[in-house]
């Protein structure tokens, strides 16, 4: 599968575009990645989800959930914030036996489950590469079986250059994924000095 690459923007995905956000309740595995983890793309979206009602279920496996950030964008949505935050519910895990185990236990539901830096522990040198690879093939199924019932949305980044062998997990990701977005950073436009 050939990743479609969008700009990486705080505001790539937010409540003012119901196509977008009605594209994400579809039940698939959506992979967006890149390289650097787009929690703040992620996190936007799920608390729209949340601030139209939905019920949303989030993973954290890079320790990347900033609950400031998602309070703040919900005084921006809605005069009664703490009702959207109410509908978001978080796991951490911070191994990625941890995070296998998680997403294997959660119950299939039409609600969104959001998976935040997946493989971050899945790149931890500690672990075998084999292991990961096979702990990961294990999450992929689970997070397919999740996708069945309901929108399953998972962040990733490029593996840092310690651990460049692991490219093959995150090749493995997104080839279990239904749909991948690569988002790139914006490209930064130099400014050109006035002469007059």
């Amino acid at each position: 599968m050939t990743p479609l690459a969008l700009p990486a923007q705080d505001n790539l995905l937010f409540p003012n575009d119901p196509l977008t956000l009605d594209g994400l309740m579809q039940p698939r595995l959506a992979l967006f990645w890149g390289s650097h983890t787009p929690t703040r793309t992620l996190l936007t979206a799920l608390t729209a989800l949340a601030s139209r009602g939905a019920g949303v279920r989030v993973f954290d496996g890079g320790n990347r959930f900033d609950g400031y950030f998602v309070a703040r964008l919900a005084r921006r949505l809605s005069s009664r914030p703490e009702q959207i935050l109410k509908r978001i519910r978080i796991s951490r895990a911070f191994t990625c036996f941890q995070l296998a185990e998680l997403i294997e236990n959660s119950p299939a539901a039409a609600d969104p489950v959001f998976v935040l830096d997946l493989l971050s522990t899945f790149y931890d040198e500690s672990v075998p590469l084999a292991d990961s690879e096979r702990l990961l093939g294990s999450t992929i199924a689970h997070l397919r079986r999740l996708a069945a019932s309901g929108p399953v949305v998972v962040g990733a980044r490029e593996p840092r250059t310690l651990v460049k062998d692991r490219w093959t997990l995150l090749e493995q990701l997104q080839a279990g994924a239904d749909s991948a977005w690569l988002l790139r950073a914006p490209v930064e436009t130099a400014l050109q000095p006035r002469l007059f």
